[in-house]
């Protein structure tokens, strides 16, 4: 082969390997492009297939129940509008793309490619804020659907609750049960609103439903106490309350004040209402009519007892008054004498206002009695009326006559007490003079000089006494001082006599005793004279020791008392 013939093949060749290099490299942009364009479109779909419309048609239902809201859902509508027409154009923009490498213009295809992937960027933005925003529609949704839910399983547990306690719920079972249907009914209208993206009034469903189950539940929990108060309690009261009341009209006890048959039928009409609320599984005010009408019957119990007792208690209290009038008209009078009787005698003070006021009183009182026994004989007046105007009689007698009585004390006490010291003055001098002839009587050989001294003082005292009595007006208190006094010193003073005198005795009985033994012992003679010494002196005491000394000398084993009683 000539060297022309080789350059020629290596030639060929050159441009054979260098046709394969171009074809290998073109396939190989080639395929590079398509892989970021498949890429590329992976991203696409997923942009495109977020449900946007979707939920924007949900957003926009459920914003109707604010304008607020609404504002913002029309603004995210129009940047959703702008979000699908750049989706149109980077489609387009795809599309144009794809025409660029079916004509092999790789390079154009791939400056395309670099625009599209910065829209797809910028689309993919927008795309996620307006699901951002979306979303949160979505989860309100699911809340109303949760609370839906719940809603629905305490519905299911109130029903239970009704259907366990039917018998406790009575005639109000068959409202109930109405109130029961309309929630039910609720509850589809809620599901169907639901269904057709009628949120605004679907939720307004679930807040009827919510309040209705807390009414309803409230209601189930109170009624058995209400209907046992309304079917039993009142009932049982008000029969209590009519037979009472039928037993005092058969006394003749006046009831007319009370109104009780206007009040009974009131009460029966209010009942009457109430029953029929309570059967249409409604409570109302019943609670509130119940513990009124307690109260009202109870109050009339208690004001017919009231009556029936003051009915009974007004023959009682109407001979009170009697005797406290004749009391208090005994003390009038009473009063009245001894004030004309010892008014100068004591020095009392002027009364003669006083009496004639009392005395006007008492004639009042009469009158006033005279009428109250008038009413309660005609009946047409309220006993309790007429006792409380008893009792107000009572307290204005009772007053006048504690007054009258302390003036009644002060008047007995003077005079007991002026006869007090008559009486005490006799037995004074009595004792006086019993003092005097008992110590002349025993001829006691001395005496102590204050004997005389206290004998003409208690002399003194009862002269005194006398002469407070003589005087006009007695200050008795005055007179009641000195009377004790010299009754507390003239006591006194008889018995220290009498102690001497029988000391004085008691020594001469036992020198006397003593005597007996005089000759035969020298000590007795001893003793005994020194004993008869002291007892000249008057110092009888010591005589009186000196002999019970001797005597025990005499006799060393009996006791001082065993002398006493032989002498």
């Amino acid at each position: 082969m000539t060297d022309q013939t080789k350059l020629i093949l290596i030639g060929v060749l050159v441009v054979a390997v260098a046709i394969i290099v171009a074809i290998i490299y073109f396939n190989t942009r080639k395929a590079n492009l398509r892989k970021d364009i498949d890429d590329l479109n992976v991203r696409f779909n997923e942009i495109k297939t977020v449900p946007l419309a979707f939920k924007l048609n949900k957003a926009q239902a459920m914003a109707k129940r604010n304008e607020q809201t609404a504002e913002e859902v029309k603004v995210y509508y129009q940047k959703y509008e702008d979000a699908q027409k750049h989706i149109d154009q980077i489609t387009e923009m795809i599309e144009n793309i794809e025409d660029s490498i079916a004509g092999r213009n790789y390079k154009e295809a791939r400056e395309a490619l670099s625009i599209v992937l910065e829209n797809i960027n910028d689309s993919e933005k927008e795309v996620n804020a307006i699901d951002k925003f979306l979303e949160q529609f979505a989860e309100e949704e699911n809340n109303q659907r949760e609370n839906s839910a719940r809603l629905k399983e305490s519905f299911r547990e109130l029903k239970l609750y009704i259907h366990s306690n039917a018998a406790a719920l009575s005639i109000a079972l068959e409202g109930i049960e109405k109130k029961v249907e309309v929630i039910e009914d609720l509850f589809s209208q809620s599901e169907e609103f639901m269904y057709i993206n009628e949120y605004l009034s679907s939720q307004e469903c679930l807040m009827k439903i919510e309040d209705s189950i807390k009414e309803l539940r409230l209601t189930v929990s109170k009624l058995p106490e209400v209907l046992t108060d309304t079917k039993g309690v009142v009932p049982t009261l008000l029969d209590e309350v009519s037979r009472q009341y039928a037993l005092t009209r058969q006394r003749g006890v006046h009831t007319e004040h009370l109104k009780i048959d206007s009040k009974l039928e009131q009460i029966k009409k209010v009942l009457n209402e109430d029953v029929r609320t309570l059967s249409h599984g409604d409570i109302g005010d019943t609670i509130k009519h119940n513990e009124e009408i307690k109260n009202e019957l109870n109050e009339l119990l208690a004001s017919l007892e009231r009556e029936n007792e003051d009915f009974q208690a007004l023959k009682v209290v109407s001979d009170k008054i009697a005797n406290l009038m004749n009391e208090t008209r005994g003390l009038n009078a009473y009063v009245a004498g001894a004030y004309k009787k010892d008014k100068e005698r004591f020095g009392l003070e002027d009364m003669e206002s006083f009496l004639s006021e009392t005395d006007a009183k008492v004639k009042a009182y009469q009158a006033e009695y005279i009428a109250l026994n008038q009413d309660i004989a005609a009946n047409d007046k309220a006993a309790s009326v007429l006792k409380a105007q008893s009792d107000e009689l009572i307290t204005k007698i009772e007053e006048d006559k504690t007054v009258l009585s302390k003036y009644k004390a002060t008047f007995d006490k003077n005079t007991t007490d002026e006869q007090r010291a008559k009486t005490q003055l006799m037995k004074l001098q009595v004792v006086l003079n019993e003092v005097e002839v008992k110590v002349l009587e025993y001829h006691l050989p001395t005496i102590a000089n204050s004997y005389h001294d206290d004998l003409i003082r208690g002399r003194e005292k009862i002269a005194q006494i006398k002469s407070e009595l003589k005087e006009i007006p007695i200050d008795i208190e005055k007179l009641n001082k000195t009377l004790d006094d010299t009754i507390d010193f003239i006591y006194k003073f008889y018995n220290n006599v009498n102690n001497v005198v029988g000391m004085a005795i008691m020594v001469e009985n036992a020198i006397v005793f003593g005597n007996k033994y005089r000759s035969s012992f020298p000590e007795v003679e001893r003793d005994l004279s020194k004993a008869e010494f002291s007892y000249i002196n008057g110092e009888y005491t010591k005589a009186l020791t000196m002999a019970i000394s001797c005597m025990e000398k005499l006799f060393p084993n009996r006791k001082e008392t065993d002398y006493l009683e032989n002498v």
